[in-house]
């Protein structure tokens, strides 16, 4: 009786067809920010992407943002980036204009898409003469994001529409990142 019970508690936890049972909770390391490389932050709170401001490159991120309930920026405020990156990719300067476009519109918030999980995996690093002046972290499977940079809205972080989710998909897309 004693191993007819035994194997029914091992057959709960397989899964013939890959080994394990989906349903099972995956372990996955534990975030933290790795102490190489510093970068220099220099985070302008009074930035605006309705407004507009003055950048030399910009990095999209795809990464893990997210530990249970706490969200992490890519580069946390010691200026040391996330152990959960997976790919970088700049952007091209009409990258930049297309998604300082999405950012800026008070279009890109109307009539939101309306989910809440919000597991950020997209980023955006903003630099200028080789500092960090803005992030903005997204979680395009519940249509919000966060920014050091204002948004329209005069806000820091907002729910997104379903147009504006198909925008960050399509420039994701051509940097060759897989959110």
């Amino acid at each position: 009786m004693k191993y007819l019970y035994l194997l029914l508690t091992a057959l709960l936890f397989f899964d013939f067809d890959n080994g394990l049972n989906e349903s099972a909770p995956l372990q996955r390391e534990r975030l933290y920010y790795r102490k190489d490389k510093p970068v220099k932050l220099a985070i302008n709170n009074n930035l605006s992407h309705a407004k507009g401001f003055q950048c030399d490159s910009v990095v999209g991120i795809d990464y893990i943002g997210f530990e249970g309930e706490h969200t992490y920026m890519p580069i946390g405020k010691s200026g040391y980036y996330i152990s959960s990156i997976k790919k970088t990719k700049k952007l091209s300067a009409n990258q930049i204009v297309r998604l300082n476009k999405i950012l800026g519109s008070s279009k890109t918030y109307e009539n939101p898409s309306i989910v809440a999980c919000y597991e950020p995996h997209l980023a955006f690093i903003f630099y200028r003469k080789d500092e960090v002046i803005a992030q903005i972290q997204i979680c395009l499977s519940c249509a919000q994001l966060r920014s050091t940079a204002k948004i329209a809205g005069n806000s820091y972080g907002d729910l997104i529409n379903k147009a504006a989710i198909n925008e960050f998909y399509k420039l994701t897309n051509e940097l060759g990142l897989t959110n």
